[in-house]
Order: structure tokens, then sequence, then C-alpha cells
């Protein structure tokens, strides 16, 4: 484990788990230009289907999933290399966080049994801000939400596979909510989708200065 993810641990965000749910993170404008972005890019998104994930115990695997993704556009760009959005980050996680990348993502679950199996993030995304653009599933169907392991930061995933009730935590944010998760460090999938609604997100990768 590098010095920067190490601090991770001991930050605020480490202690408390690893995971938490931030409401109007972005502001309500911002959300709403995300989505529109968002929907705007969905003809061109790519489908993605994996029936298998590739048994990797850390980071950098190939998890199982079935899903849209589309790259980002302006809005998402602008977001992304806000100085703002750093010093938040920075501030949640008690250490310099800085953009991994040049740009972010749009997933898109909208088929039944669409869902991303159980990973940790790459090397280079120590801490993602998933933010939730739409969602009109069945509020009662924990389908397309984000099962995290905070009790089991640091475990590997086959520690996770073999047990995998233990220290789980079931967060569904909703529309203008952001899930900020140290995910190179805590265990994470999202759940298949039931067969009723869809769900979109946009997602952000930084790392650990």
């Amino acid at each position: 484990m590098s010095d920067p993810v190490r601090a991770l641990v001991g930050g605020p965000l480490g202690r408390a788990g690893g995971v938490a749910v931030f409401d109007g993170l972005p502001d309500p404008a911002t959300c709403a230009a995300l989505a529109h972005e968002a929907h705007a890019a969905y003809p061109g998104s790519s489908r993605q289907v994996l029936a298998e994930d590739d048994g990797a115990d850390g980071r950098g695997g190939t998890p199982a999933r079935a899903l849209h993704t589309a790259g980002a556009g302006e809005v998402q760009d602008a977001l992304y290399a806000s100085p703002w959005l750093q010093a938040f980050l920075s501030a949640q996680c008690g250490h310099p966080i800085v953009p991994s990348g040049n740009r972010g993502s749009y997933s898109y679950y909208v088929e039944p049994g669409d869902h991303l199996g159980l990973h940790l993030d790459v090397d280079t995304c120590d801490v993602t801000l998933i933010t939730v653009l739409q969602d009109d599933t069945d509020p009662g169907d924990p389908g397309g939400g984000l099962a995290a392991y905070p009790a089991r930061l640091g475990s590997t995933l086959g520690d996770v596979r073999a047990t995998p009730d233990d220290g789980i935590a079931l967060i569904k944010a909703q529309p203008g909510q952001s899930i900020v998760i140290l995910g190179g460090l805590v265990p994470h999938r999202v759940l298949p989708l039931g067969a009723r609604g869809q769900r979109v997100i946009s997602a952000l990768c930084f790392r650990a200065a």
C-alpha cells in the first residue's frame, strides 16, 4: 500500500468505512445539466456485457457486467476540473485528492439484470464520485443500488466472495445525491436492476496525490 493510499485509510472518510452519501453534491443546476448531457450521449453509448469476472483478488480486475457506458461531455469535464470539488474531496479524505485522468464517464443501467460485479477500482482510481442522475426504479427494490463493504475496507475480493453477506451495506442514492467511495479500498458492486425502471449515473475517478 502506497503512502497516499495509507493516508486515505486514516482520513475522515476512511475511518468512517470509506463510503458516504452527500445530498446536493453537486448543486441542483449542475445535476440537471449532467442529466441532460448523459441523456444526449446515450445514443452513442456502448453496451458492455461480460458473463463472468476474471477472478481477480485485488485492484484492476475485470468484473462481470451488463450496462451501457458513454464518455463525458463539457458539463462533466467542467465538474471534474473544478477546484471546489477537489477541495471538498480532499477535506473528506484528509489528504490531497486530484483528478486521475482527463475525463469521466456516464453509466446506464437500463435493462433488467444490468449490473456491475464485485470489484476494487483500478490503481488510478483511489476515490470515486458517483452522482445519480436518474432513477425511476421501484424505491423498495435495491436493484441498481450499490452494495459496498465498509466494514471490510482493505479486504481482498477473494475474502469477500467467501462470505459475501458479511459486512455488506446497501446504498441506493437518489437523483441529486452523490456517493463518495474509496473505491480502491472498499470492495463494491452494483446490484442487478429489477424489472421496472432505469438508473443513470455520472462517475468520476480521483487519485490521492
